[in-house]
């Protein structure tokens, strides 16, 4: 499931892609009757339909294009916004004056302001999926060096968006976003738990993870982090007044593991999720 869902073009778009249309049968019937002196009707029929084909589907690559490279200026110019005054700070109004555009423009591209943040969020969560589906589908790694390594390339991939988790991570666990920090959740799960799901098959054709629920059992994994996850990002935010808080988010993480390898019936010490050190660095990149 992807998560940037294209909107349907509307009437503007419409007219200009018929007269586009329009021009391009003139054009073809003219060059090809002008070119065809064999009176063949099927084969200027032929020229014609693979000739509208093939400009057609330019067209419209163009148009997408226009669509997509506004719709990521739209996300880049908010993210930038967010970051130097922060989400509740940057008003709609403030994005638009940036970028030199109407309101009007910014609802064909976004319902609100926190469905620019949701697409944003979804970009992160793309890549995430897209390095998960590469590792689940290599055939030189086990099932146990797949989910450590799945685990591992999720973490490189909020390292190079450390900027935008911080944002998230203000808003998320602000108990005013409780509904829109479970769409987000939820939206990670639908994304990566058919691809843990496929890792734990594999484990269990290897006979190293035992559970008659692979499904399920990947859905849980989830359902936990999720649990986890509000409470840990506050603990490492809070590292520099309460360095003691390294302790407890390091027994949150081996209570996770633990609970990992008891839900996919993996041995104990099969997953490795984080170190102190990298705690250490994420605390250090949240606070840059």
């Amino acid at each position: 499931m992807q998560c940037d869902i294209f909107i349907p073009l509307i009437f503007p778009v419409f007219f200009y892609l018929f007269f586009r249309f329009l021009n391009s049968i003139l054009n073809t019937i003219y060059s090809i009757l002008y070119l065809d002196l064999t009176g063949n009707k099927k084969y200027v029929i032929y020229r014609l339909t693979v000739s509208l084909y093939i400009k057609g589907e330019m067209i419209m690559a163009r148009i997408i294009k226009k669509y997509d490279e506004r719709k990521d200026e739209f996300l880049e110019t908010a993210q930038q916004l967010f970051f130097a005054q922060g989400y509740d700070q940057t008003s709609v109004d403030a994005i638009i004056r940036k970028m030199g555009l109407s309101k009007g423009t910014f609802y064909y591209y976004f319902e609100s302001k926190e469905d620019l943040l949701d697409k944003l969020t979804c970009k992160m969560g793309d890549k995430i999926l897209e390095e998960v589906k590469k590792i689940a589908d290599r055939e030189d790694l086990d099932a146990t060096a797949k989910l450590n390594e799945a685990y591992g390339v999720t973490r490189s991939v909020k390292f190079e968006n450390i900027e935008l988790l911080k944002v998230l991570i203000k808003v998320l666990y602000n108990d005013r976003n409780l509904f829109f920090r479970y769409k987000i959740f939820r939206k990670f799960t639908e994304l990566l738990a058919p691809e843990f799901t496929k890792i734990i098959r594999q484990g269990m054709n290897e006979k190293v993870f035992d559970t008659p629920y692979p499904d399920e059992a990947a859905n849980l994994i989830f359902e936990i982090a999720n649990t986890l996850s509000g409470r840990i990002p506050r603990l490492i935010i809070d590292l520099d007044k309460n360095p003691e808080n390294i302790n407890k988010v390091e027994r949150e993480f081996k209570v996770y593991e633990n609970a990992i390898e008891r839900i996919i019936g993996a041995r104990k010490g099969t997953f490795n999720i984080v170190n102190r050190n990298i705690l250490k660095k994420f605390s250090e990149k949240l606070k840059d």
